[in-house]
């Protein structure tokens, strides 16, 4: 027999976690999600970002406003253009950014909630495959990827990598006389022969870049044709690894807001079908937002 304290007690904390999180699911909370990326790790010129300030604004007054298709084509509209005007400067994420934005506003056109749903889900499957396979048939055909190359530069030159080239054991003076080496190019009081520099490496750098490299190509491989199958298990797997993916990736690579898109898209994905997935894809939000502590500065004042 159930005891009157066991009924009206306090819920045990696991239990109110399992239910708000049941509530997420069930909810429209892929919009609201969008807007705080469209909002935080949107474009920086003024005109975007006075746009998203007054969508953010309307949402706060009237929460039923990003339900509205309206809404999600102004929002739609300032970034295409901004886009238009820094197509030169703006970063992969923004044009995915872009495109989002007008899947939401094509998205609420129904009055339907499954139908709105099934269109957010077919195009974050798009999405994830087209970025995923489109980066793979990208580096596959480069000259300089597969050897390593690439990365083997970016630990070296990037100052976004010096941090994690320090954790890796990567002597920090091969990148200080690399940059120097890099700066004498843009020197018109220094001519160099035939606008060519040698750049110092060694075992360690080429051996980190090709891990890199490997684990990179691979992953991204895996993840775009498993999700391409449409099988439970596929799918199972693709979002294991796009996890893992999003969890890895943006602590070195400080590309915080494509890594805060992938995690919405995969939200999309799965929130209706799979509590333990969703509730990691909201994880892998607020990981990708506590990569933005400056560990980088810590990590090289040491």
């Amino acid at each position: 027999m159930t005891s009157v304290t066991e009924t009206i007690g306090p819920t045990p904390l696991a239990e109110r976690l399992s239910r708000a999180l049941s509530d997420i699911r069930k909810a429209d909370s892929v919009p609201y999600l969008t807007l705080f990326l469209a909002v935080v790790f949107g474009f920086t010129s003024w005109f975007y970002q006075v746009s998203a300030q007054i969508a953010l604004l309307g949402v706060l007054l009237v929460p039923s406003t990003a339900k509205r298709p309206a809404f999600w084509g102004f929002l739609a509209i300032a970034a295409s253009i901004t886009l238009v005007l820094e197509r030169d400067l703006a970063d992969n994420h923004k044009y995915l950014l872009c495109y989002w934005l007008w899947v939401m506003c094509i998205a609420h056109v129904p009055d339907e909630q499954k139908l709105r749903d099934q269109i957010i889900r077919f195009n974050a499957r798009f999405f994830l495959v087209f970025i995923f396979v489109g980066a793979a048939v990208q580096k596959y055909l480069s000259s300089s990827y597969l050897s390593g190359a690439m990365f083997e530069l970016e630990l070296l030159l990037d100052g976004r990598f010096q941090a994690f080239a320090h954790l890796v054991g990567i002597d920090a003076t091969l990148g200080t006389e690399n940059v120097r080496r890099l700066l004498l190019l843009s020197n018109p009081y220094v001519q160099v022969l035939n606008e060519k520099i040698l750049l110092l490496s060694d075992d360690r750098v080429h051996s980190v870049a090709s891990l890199i490299t490997i684990y990179d190509f691979y992953v991204q491989v895996a993840i775009g044709v498993l999700l391409l199958l449409r099988r439970s298990t596929t799918d199972l797997i693709a979002n294991l690894l796009l996890l893992f993916f999003i969890f890895t990736t943006y602590i070195p690579a400080p590309v915080f807001g494509f890594g805060f898109t992938l995690s919405i898209l995969g939200f999309a994905l799965v929130k209706e079908r799979s509590q333990s997935l969703s509730a990691a894809y909201l994880l892998s939000m607020v990981a990708v937002l506590l990569y933005q502590i400056p560990w980088r500065e810590w990590v090289l004042g040491t």
